[in-house]
């Protein structure tokens, strides 16, 4: 029994990286908000680049939990893609000012059905307020569909829509890390019993 909850608390040791991930979206989101931005390029590269770091994160956290999660595959999936994603928008901005929305679109599509998965996780472990990331997966998913249906917006609807849409994916994500800290926290109480 102590080995089965030594592999489970090692599985959520690196809580943080979520926690970290989601302070990015939200100050993003925060700065997208107080400060109109001035160009739809500047907008695109600090996309670019927060894609591009929110992949590397989740890659890392894939790496240094693969023998103790079961969906290790879904992470390193999403950070890789995350990776590639901000790689491409970083090295072609011309490309990228012309499929902005719909790269953030399917970007964002991803992370949202990638929040929907990890909250029937959530909830298969016994963690009653799983719904919240559930609902936060489905908002994402909605902006996400916006964004892809109707990539000509105008520049105005497609910062205040991308910046809803990053401030309620760095919640989501700050809210999972805070939700794994307490799992971990009850299973090191629970083998310290042991």
């Amino acid at each position: 029994m102590s080995n089965l909850i030594s592999k489970v608390s090692g599985t959520i040791r690196n809580w943080w990286v979520f926690l970290i991930i989601g302070i990015l979206f939200v100050l993003s989101a925060y700065w997208m908000f107080k400060t109109p931005v001035e160009s739809f390029i500047s907008l695109a590269s600090l996309f670019s680049a927060l894609i591009f770091v929110s992949g590397l994160f989740t890659v890392f956290f894939a790496l240094t939990n693969r023998e103790d999660i079961d969906n290790f595959g879904l992470y390193l999936a999403g950070g890789l893609l995350d990776v590639l994603i901000g790689f491409i928008l970083l090295k072609y901005p011309g490309m990228t000012v012309v499929l902005f929305s719909m790269f953030i679109g399917f970007w964002l599509l991803f992370r949202g059905f990638n929040l929907l998965s990890v909250s029937f996780k959530i909830k298969g472990a016994g963690d009653s307020n799983w719904i919240w990331i559930l609902v936060f997966g489905i908002l994402i998913v909605i902006f996400a569909m916006m964004s892809i249906v109707n990539p000509l917006i105008g520049a105005s609807y497609l910062v205040y829509t991308l910046s809803l849409t990053i401030l309620i994916l760095g919640i989501a994500n700050i809210a999972l890390a805070f939700r794994l800290r307490r799992i971990k926290s009850g299973l090191s109480d629970l083998k310290e019993k042991l």
